[in-house]
């Protein structure tokens, strides 16, 4: 008995159970554990992960219950805001209201809901209300549900009524419009043998919804904000006195305000909700809508139903005329189509792809690849992948990362180690996919877009990363299923800890091409997803070189730093220098807040090199050294040679100290190091006096020993260069050396030497 098939036990037990201390008994391990003949310590284990993924809720009671948290909003209208509770009173205690149920409740409608209910709640007569939106966003089911509110808040009695009238069936006959709303007197029009109250009248004491309000005359509109101002009205013919009336009144438009409106109307609706079409309500609400109109049909048509999970990878691609009406009727369409040519078995109604419209299999460009080839949606239940070696494979990526998360917390592997760790699981996923998943799945026109955005946000961070990063991000974001796994609330908040400590750089570069790639097509991106991106760009900037040193030529004066700047670059044939001019008006704070944001989105790990004309060189590296990941070069008394003579050695990528001591001096300017203030790498040193072949050969040997799981740099170095006590200063400001190998000690203090 798997995990799943235990939590769909408890949703179908809540289904019809009443939250009694007696009826919810059942819901205990030890009560699930002999309904189901399992040994009670395999339910508790199973139990326990529903718990920690935020599937269940957990009643400290005696016995602890373990509740579906789906099915106790769905069936039962409770809130569950809280994982654990210390009773059934205190869960019960938390109702939901009618609108805290909408789809989008806590997403694109949290900010108009708060408005309607304002509205409706409001004193009196509630404040008059219109809501906009282009049709089949639900606006009429909106109305309808703050009815249905204002009932349970007590704001109005059980009996009041809810009336609809949509002003588009009387457009052309203005008379009757205005009669069906405020009634007529007897004789008033030709035909009118009687009196007859109008729709205010009879919406007395409870909500008046006017859809299509726009096709309301502008007399009728006179008439109407006549009756909003001081809630009275004369049925059309009469002449005596005025009826009252308290009604709160919802309108709806699909329609442009200023076009169709008497000003002095609009200025009496002082609340305006707009209500978004569905393609700008995120693909979150979407996908919770497809599955809601799937499970109502399949309450109607008493089957459970079994879907191909493309049908619903389609449905979140299609563009939508009638907006959520028209998803609600294509897939009425749908099942319709599998109820007449589909398999019904034990209850079951299968729907297949092939039951799509036409239209929309020829509208898809692609097919989004799946985790898992059959969804089940339950009558009573909730929707779950039937599990396939893809949603295995998926499953087994994040229940791995899950528990490196705990091994992070527990300070059992450092963060780098987290990592790589991270990268590898990532790289066995992909590689397990490769052979389970669809040839279509390959020709995936997403796949290709964001290996182009990859390679172009790499391109504006200065950074050389090889190609496989963006394939790797590509294959992962279009692998990822329908359904995201939950992690706990302890697993996602190390998650984040650790995407805030992360390094600067691969984190902004993760971040910048999530953010493409979800304007475009708007994916399911969760905390895990930003984790595993961000770890695949760190690993792809970890294995660069950090590429070249970065140089800026600060000047005063306009163009002085350009004009150098832009000889140099000419010269040497590429761009190796940013330039800052430093007009003699401007503060320096000024240009050292500008300088820390290019810097900011570089990789700076080779180093940066600054020349100046004069001064500044404390107030430079104050500036700069918390936000850079390498050595600092200052350089006083830059001139065009001096920028010339470094571009060149730059462009051969040599080291940053190297060009400091071998080509600074010659042009008779001084210059400063400054290493930045952080945490050091653990290195061990390789070297040997016969050259650096020698040592890299120590160093390759070395790695295959395994010594790289420890945390620990492997660097090889000539000889020459650690005798020297400036290149050994700078080493050793960079890493904690724990050690040196090699033929001959180099003698550097307080570093042991291992011959």
């Amino acid at each position: 008995m798997n995990k799943e098939s235990i939590f769909r036990q408890l949703e179908l037990r809540l289904a019809g159970c009443s939250l009694t201390a007696d009826a919810l008994g059942a819901f205990s391990a030890m009560a699930i554990a002999d309904s189901l003949r399992q040994k009670r310590s395999i339910i508790s284990h199973h139990l326990n992960n529903l718990h920690r993924e935020q599937r269940v809720v957990k009643v400290n009671s005696r016995p602890v219950l373990f509740l579906p948290v789906e099915a106790l909003r769905r069936h039962h209208r409770l809130a569950v805001r809280q994982g654990d509770y210390a009773s059934i009173q205190a869960l019960c205690a938390e109702r939901q209201d009618s609108l805290e149920l909408l789809i989008g409740a806590q997403g694109s409608l949290q900010e108009s809901l708060r408005q309607c209910k304002a509205a409706i709640s409001y004193p009196g007569a509630g404040l008059p209300l219109l809501l906009r939106g282009p049709t089949g966003t639900g606006k009429s089911f909106l109305a309808r549900q703050l009815w249905q509110y204002a009932i349970e808040q007590g704001i109005l009695p059980p009996e009041a009524p809810f009336t609809v009238f949509n002003c588009a069936e009387y457009a052309n006959n203005p008379e009757l419009l205005t009669s069906k709303l405020f009634g007529h007197a007897k004789g008033a029009f030709t035909g009118a043998d009687r009196a007859v109250s109008g729709l205010i009248e009879t919406s007395n004491g409870g909500v008046l919804f006017i859809d299509e309000v726009h096709r309301l005359p502008p007399e009728g509109q006179e008439k109407l904000f006549h009756f909003m101002d001081n809630g009275t009205w004369r049925r059309l013919g009469e002449s005596s006195d005025e009826r009252s009336a308290t009604v709160r009144l919802i309108f709806a438009s699909t329609e442009d305000l200023e076009k169709h409106f008497l000003a002095t109307f609009i200025r009496r609706i002082p609340v305006i909700v707009k209500i978004l079409p569905i393609a700008e309500r995120g693909q979150y609400e979407r996908l919770a809508f497809i599955h809601h109109f799937f499970r109502r049909e399949a309450q109607r048509l008493h089957h459970d139903l079994s879907l191909d999970s493309e049908i619903i990878s389609q449905l979140m691609q299609e563009t939508l005329e009638g907006n959520v009406g028209g998803l609600e009727n294509l897939i009425r369409n749908i099942c319709a189509s599998a109820w007449t040519f589909g398999q019904r078995d034990d209850g079951v109604l299968e729907v297949k792809a092939g039951q799509l419209p036409d239209r929309l299999l020829m509208e898809v460009p692609f097919t989004v690849p799946q985790t898992a080839e059959r969804i089940m949606i339950y009558r009573e239940g909730g929707v779950f992948p039937r599990v396939s070696g893809q949603h295995q494979e998926y499953l087994r990526l994040t229940e791995n990362i899950c528990g490196l998360c705990e091994e992070l917390a527990q300070e059992n592997i450092s963060a780098r180690t987290f990592d790589k760790l991270v990268y590898q699981n990532l790289t066995l996923y992909l590689d397990a996919l490769m052979n389970k998943e669809s040839p279509r799945a390959r020709q995936d026109k997403r796949l290709r877009f964001i290996e182009d955005v990859g390679k172009a946000i790499a391109a504006h961070y200065d950074l050389e990363l090889n190609a496989e990063f963006a394939y790797l991000t590509g294959r992962y974001l279009t692998s990822l299923p329908l359904t995201p796994v939950e992690a706990s609330p302890s697993v996602r908040h190390v998650m984040l800890r650790w995407l805030e400590e992360a390094p600067g750089l691969a984190q902004r570069v993760a971040q910048k091409l999530l953010d493409v790639v979800n304007n475009k097509y708007d994916l399911l991106i969760d905390t895990l997803d930003r984790l595993v991106v961000a770890a695949i760009v760190s690993n792809a900037i970890d294995a660069t070189s950090g590429g070249k040193v970065k140089a800026l030529i600060i000047a005063h004066g306009y163009s002085t730093a350009s004009s150098i700047a832009g000889v140099a670059n000419r010269l040497i044939g590429e761009k190796i220098y940013h330039a800052m001019d430093m007009p003699m008006e401007v503060a320096f704070s000024d240009v050292s807040r500008a300088i820390v944001d290019y810097l900011q989105h570089t990789d700076t790990r080779a180093g940066v090199m600054v020349l100046i004309d004069m001064g500044y060189t404390k107030e430079i590296a104050d500036a700069l050294l918390s936000v850079i990941h390498g050595p600092l070069v200052v350089v006083d008394n830059v001139t065009t040679r001096l920028a010339l003579n470094v571009a060149s050695e730059i462009a051969l990528q040599k080291n940053i100290e190297q060009i400091a001591e071998e080509i600074v001096p010659l042009n008779q300017s001084r210059w400063d190091v400054f290493w930045p203030a952080q945490k050091k790498a653990r290195a061990l040193l390789v070297t040997c006096i016969t050259g650096i072949g020698t040592a890299f050969k120590f160093k390759n040997l070395m790695e295959k020993s395994q010594l790289t799981d420890f945390d620990i740099n492997i660097i090889a170095c000539e000889y020459t260069r650690l005798k020297n006590s400036r290149m050994a200063a700078s080493l050793l400001n960079q890493y904690e050396v724990i050690a040196v190998v090699g033929t001959i000690d180099p003698q550097l203090a307080g570093v042991p030497w291992v011959g």
